[in-house]
């Protein structure tokens, strides 16, 4: 059994290769290729453990645990925390063992990096990063890769994170205040772990994209309004399911309200339709994302003789 440390999963996972692996999958999820039965959940005083396996032909089958502990931060300790397994699909065989974190959350960045290249105006070039923890490094790291972007505004509840995270690319700054940050922004991604909304629709304007990662049920980051008169895009219709399944923000929607990512990428529903329409990609964390990029990572380090192999 092969086991990957976070450091090596860093080192393996590149953006363009997950980003292919990516739209592989949503391929393969929205054509129906896929295993994935709803996420479940065991319910702790402080917190919760979320198991969420995958099949997909032609892959290790993949399942990963993930800790929501909300309160960590008071103890330094992060909010999720995860490890992911992987099974031969022939025999059943566990073939590695890797921690889950940093896939979590660069495949979660790289999910909404897929959402502005599918359904943002062309050439975005003011980007607002709502979030300066976990999920915001990611995003800016992903966001790196995007040509043409001339300024990357980020905003915190703590300034001092803000400006932190700012100094690590040079086209980054951090804003005074969210309102700030996204009222010019061509694209708006909000990487929080609110239980309310962190933006008002009104600071909003027209052909603006959003992407929204936040998970906190009953509650979150998205505001009604915006789910409400935007063009919404999730990875799966279970995004409609209740929670744990799918997101707080879309309860009371119809499944269909939202379309998949994966039938844009195979031309079956239309993305953006027009310069001033407000896309919405609401993103709950799918465990084909985790089979994806495990699997990438598993490839990769087989071939590099990255890791260490043992016997259980």
């Amino acid at each position: 059994m092969l086991i990957l440390t976070r450091a090596e999963i860093i080192q393996l996972l590149e953006p363009s290769e997950l980003l292919s692996a990516l739209e592989e999958g949503f391929k393969a999820l929205s054509a129906g290729q896929l295993d994935v039965p709803p996420r479940n959940q065991a319910v702790a005083p402080k917190g919760v453990l979320v198991g969420m396996p995958a099949y997909m032909p032609e892959r290790q089958m993949s399942v990963k645990l993930v800790s929501v502990f909300h309160e960590n931060h008071t103890q330094n300790i992060p909010d999720h925390q995860a490890v992911i397994a992987l099974f031969d699909p022939e025999t059943g065989t566990p073939t590695a063992f890797m921690d889950g974190e940093a896939i979590t959350a660069l495949r979660t960045a790289a999910g909404a990096l897929l959402s502005i290249k599918l359904l943002a105006r062309k050439h975005p070039k003011t980007i607002a990063i709502i979030g300066a923890g976990v999920l915001g490094e990611a995003h800016l790291k992903m966001i790196g890769t995007l040509s043409g972007v001339e300024r990357v505004w980020i905003a915190a509840r703590d300034i001092a994170k803000a400006r932190a995270l700012a100094a690590r690319a040079s086209n980054a700054a951090a804003a005074d205040s969210v309102r700030e940050a996204v009222s010019g922004a061509d694209v708006v991604c909000l990487c929080t772990s609110s239980p309310e909304p962190v933006i008002q629709a009104e600071w909003i304007r027209p052909g603006t994209h959003i992407s929204s990662v936040g998970y906190r049920p009953p509650g979150g980051e998205l505001p009604r309004a915006l789910a409400e008169t935007g063009h919404v895009f999730v990875e799966s219709r279970a995004a409609f399911s209740p929670p744990p399944v799918g997101s707080a923000e879309l309860q009371g929607f119809e499944p269909e309200f939202g379309t998949e990512l994966g039938e844009v990428l195979l031309n079956q529903k239309p993305g953006r339709r027009d310069g001033r329409e407000i896309t919405i990609y609401k993103s709950m964390g799918h465990a084909m994302e985790d089979l994806a990029a495990a699997n990438l990572v598993y490839r990769k380090a087989l071939e590099q003789g990255i890791g260490r192999q043992v016997k259980l």
